[in-house]
């Protein structure tokens, strides 16, 4: 492996925020910093590869990143409920660059990043206008599947994206570039477990292929 590949794996292991990071978070802080990095990786390399499905611009992108960076504030609070606490705290966040009802959208798309979908039931979900429902359910879908792509937090998948012959209208396939020697075997099924709201917004089945890295 050469030192740039070396270099390309640790980037993102700094276990405390910049400056930067923390200007950009409002000064709220995530449980792990590592892991909101990677999963903002894996955010962005979703957003590139479902482009033909969402056909979402950069602004949409910006949300799904701060949300990604953001998703697990909450665990500060609890672990249990901590995707609500996360909704809690963005919410009541001054976030630079964002307007408050762009900041109830980011706080919106990280409160699913797990467990329940999308639901009109949900308070936070219903007083949004029908477009931003679309735009927040989209997004989350995103995210649900990049943060399960990195369940063991040690960043296994180094990549992702489309493979173009087996993406069809009822099956959207993702190759995924793999750690030398990494089991994914837990990051595979927590996967496919979340990808419920990507099948339901994108109406296509996930399949994912695991291609190792060579060393």
């Amino acid at each position: 492996m050469t030192s740039s590949s070396i270099e390309d794996l640790r980037w993102w292991q700094q276990a405390h925020p910049t400056e930067e990071e923390l200007l950009q978070s409002g000064g709220l802080l995530v449980e792990d910093w590592p892991h909101a990095r990677y999963v903002v990786r894996l955010s962005r390399a979703l957003f590139e590869a479902t482009r033909p499905l969402h056909k979402l611009d950069e602004h949409a992108w910006l949300l799904l990143e701060r949300a990604a960076f953001l998703h697990n504030a909450g665990m500060i609070v609890e672990e249990r409920q901590h995707h609500k606490h996360s909704y809690r705290l963005i919410k009541a966040t001054q976030l630079p660059g964002f307007s408050e009802s762009e900041r109830h959208e980011i706080a919106c798309i990280a409160r699913y990043h797990r467990r329940a979908l999308p639901s009109k039931e949900h308070e936070e979900f219903a007083t949004l206008k029908p477009s931003a429902r679309k735009l927040v359910s989209t997004l989350a879908a995103l995210l649900r599947v990049a943060d399960a792509l990195d369940h063991s937090h040690d960043g296994r998948v180094l990549g992702l994206v489309a493979d173009e012959e087996g993406c069809t209208k009822d099956i959207w396939t993702i190759d995924l570039r793999v750690r030398p020697l990494a089991d994914l075997d837990e990051e595979i099924t927590h996967a496919y477990a979340k990808a419920d709201l990507f099948e339901k917004v994108f109406k296509r089945k996930l399949r994912l292929k695991v291609h190792a890295q060579e060393r």
